[in-house]
């Protein structure tokens, strides 16, 4: 596992797109999964240009993954998508799962806890 402190920037207004994905798997299958889109992300995707960062979440139960990606733009994700190293690693990471629900979205709104009275 890595262990960064995060350097994740979420703004409204820009062309920034993150791509959620969540996986269903078996949980015997969880940290496979895990492991797969970790190397790849470390292997393929910091090169590609227009990334910007993952993050990847584990179900407490084991039976979902969530793939916080971010990305400069959707004409960026989109043409990640062509790469054949990307290609390939989508359908390695496909097989572990049961399911996956990948889907382009941008900030809305963006809140925070009031402390002003702390």
């Amino acid at each position: 596992m890595t262990t960064r402190t995060t350097t994740i920037s979420v703004t409204t207004g820009t062309d920034q797109v993150t791509l959620v994905n969540v996986f269903t798997v078996a949980p015997e299958h969880q940290n496979a999964l895990v492991e797969a889109l970790e190397e790849a992300t470390r292997s393929i995707f910091t090169k590609v240009p227009g990334f910007i960062s993952a993050n990847l979440h584990v179900s407490l139960d084991g039976t979902r993954v969530v793939n916080y990606a971010q990305w400069a733009n959707e004409a960026s994700y989109a043409a990640a998508l062509q790469h054949p190293e990307v290609r390939k690693h989508v359908k390695h990471a496909a097989g572990f799962a049961q399911a996956y629900d990948p889907v382009l979205v941008q900030v809305h709104s963006v809140h925070h806890a009031d402390t002003a009275g702390s």
